[in-house]
């Protein structure tokens, strides 16, 4: 069932999405399925991981390594306001890294539409 409700545009480097017709627990048990299913793990409170960070810092950009944080709150009229933020820079990858991490977080932004 399609919750998307809109994206909220901010000048920070985060998402914020509004969900209608769901609950908290229920929105996430729906982010947490999703984000297992691009290759995230859950290291809980609310922060998903990619790759290894050993490994990004030894081999750099030859290694892929995503870290992002989800805060999913209770909103106004029984909507519910999902916000993610990059909890890595890609700096340890240089200039590549940098693009990896945002072409990562655009395509979070485009899989948070389909929930």
């Amino acid at each position: 069932m399609l919750y998307f409700k809109e994206d909220i545009p901010n000048k920070d480097s985060k998402l914020i999405y509004i969900y209608q017709g769901t609950t908290v627990a229920q929105m996430q048990s729906e982010i947490e399925a999703l984000m297992l299913s691009l290759g995230y793990k859950h290291l809980g409170q609310g922060l998903f991981e990619k790759g290894s960070r050993a490994m990004r810092l030894l081999f750099g950009a030859f290694c892929k390594y995503f870290k992002f944080r989800v805060v999913v709150e209770d909103n106004s009229n029984g909507e519910v306001k999902v916000t993610v933020s990059k909890d890595t820079t890609g700096l340890s990858g240089g200039a590549i890294g940098v693009n990896q991490v945002k072409k990562e977080f655009y395509n979070l932004s485009q899989a948070f539409r389909t929930i």
